[in-house]
């Protein structure tokens, strides 16, 4: 009792240091390149929506220019003249009517907010599925890698058994050099494990801040699902996947582009109102020799307009231009289509999957323990010369594969599970991961 004591002592620290799938998801969310570039791209955007609302406010420049200016006119009697010209003006331009280009560019830009904000959360729905498959595979072929050095001792112990057998004189050459032949091939399956092992713990690096290994994470439970059947789940899909909703976002967008390219078969109507102030223009100024010098020296006087500009022809580029948004609005509704039945088999395949190693999992259960038992079994029976060694590697060749295969199935449903969360939308909330 002692003894079991201290065991939990030692263990428990380690238990309460690993991290969990949650804490894995949120630290790449939070730290990931991909989340930053599309949430600079959604900042970008927004910045974007204030310029197109700059339609419906006034443009006012102010000009100053001064320099030496040397004319010879009418105005001073083409008498050369080497005058230091100025210029001042203000203009004020407000449009009033822009073949309601100004609307749709807001709309159209209010739609590519929108999308940039749902690609923030698509990326961060792809990241988080992509962080829960690598966590699972690192823990999956971190218990592949044990199995296979499991195996390889037991051949080890068989192949040293059979070989006093043969040195004895009691042993079968053939039966050594088989058993020789399996454990060779044990040892190449283990290296294979621990390369599988070792390319997993890269791989889930590549996305997740800092070193891992398998003794690092916790393993994982199956957890709530949205639904408990498929049709249910692929219509949550078709709600609250965030890829849907870029598309969606980014047809509203090519929409209001289209209406906004309509704009230039309009006249464009603007209110100008401009004051200036010139001195010394033309060559004109005190001492020229006019007897009213001081009339010409200085210039000064504003207007109000009513400008209207009507283009009438441009070498057809808003045709094609209207025509080149037509097909991009066709371009995104066939993406949406397309984005549509993406999600459906994939969350089709993952319900399936998720629902088919259930069942495989109760005869794999059945099948270990029946291996295991048979394993056991021949052993008792080879101490009575009933059994061969060869005969104990076939059965421990079975025994071994439907532990394979066990945890291959158990981690392929977890895997499925989360990607039943992420078709669905709903791995962020399920996991309770913020996204800032």
């Amino acid at each position: 009792m002692k003894g079991l004591s201290l065991v939990l002592i030692t263990l428990i620290p380690a238990v309460l240091s690993a991290m969990t799938i949650t804490e894995a998801v949120q630290k790449s969310v939070m730290t990931h390149p991909q989340i930053e570039m599309k949430k600079e791209d959604h900042l970008t955007q927004k910045e974007l929506l204030v310029r197109s609302q700059a339609g419906y406010l006034p443009s006012i420049d102010l000009s100053y220019s001064v320099g030496p200016e040397k004319t010879k006119t009418i105005a001073n009697s083409r008498e050369k003249s080497d005058l230091t010209r100025q210029d001042a003006s203000v203009t004020l331009v407000q449009n009033v009517f822009a073949g309601f280009d100004t609307k749709y560019a807001f709309k159209q830009q209010k739609a590519l907010v929108l999308s940039a904000s749902d690609k923030v959360k698509e990326s961060a729905n792809n990241l988080a599925l992509e962080t829960a498959t690598y966590y699972i595979d690192l823990l999956r072929n971190h218990e592949l890698l044990q199995i296979a050095k499991e195996n390889v001792e037991v051949h080890k112990k068989y192949l040293s058994q059979i070989d006093e057998k043969v040195k004895a004189g009691v042993g079968r050459s053939s039966d050594y050099k088989q058993t020789l032949a399996r454990y060779e091939n044990a040892l190449s399956i283990q290296y294979l494990a621990q390369q599988n092992y070792d390319n997993s713990i890269s791989s889930f690096e590549r996305i997740y801040p800092g070193e891992v290994t398998a003794s690092d994470l916790q393993k994982p439970s199956i957890g709530n699902i949205p639904a408990n059947d498929l049709e249910s789940l692929v219509e949550i899909a078709m709600q609250n996947n965030p890829t849907i909703d870029v598309s969606q976002a980014d047809i509203q967008a090519a929409n209001a582009a289209i209406k906004r390219s309509e704009a230039s078969y309009y006249p464009q109507a603007d209110i100008k109102l401009e004051a200036y102030w010139d001195k010394n223009i033309d060559g004109t100024s005190k001492g020229s020799g006019d007897p009213f010098p001081a009339a010409y020296e200085e210039e000064s006087g504003y207007n109000a307009l009513l400008v209207i500009n009507y283009n009438i022809f441009n070498g057809f580029a808003d045709k094609a231009n209207k025509q080149a948004n037509q097909h991009r609005l066709l371009n995104k509704n066939s993406t949406l289509a397309d984005a549509k039945l993406y999600i459906k088999a994939y969350t089709e395949i993952a319900w399936q999957t998720f629902e088919s190693t259930k069942q495989q999992l109760i005869h794999l259960e059945n099948t270990i323990k029946a291996s295991g038992e048979t394993v056991s079994d021949y052993q008792k029976e080879h101490e009575l010369g009933r059994r061969s060694i060869i005969d104990l590697l076939n059965i421990e060749l079975e025994y071994n594969s439907a532990k394979n295969r066990k945890v291959t199935t158990e981690y392929d449903r977890l895997i499925a599970y989360y990607q039943i969360l992420a078709y669905t939308g709903k791995i962020l909330e399920e996991m309770d991961v913020v996204v800032e």
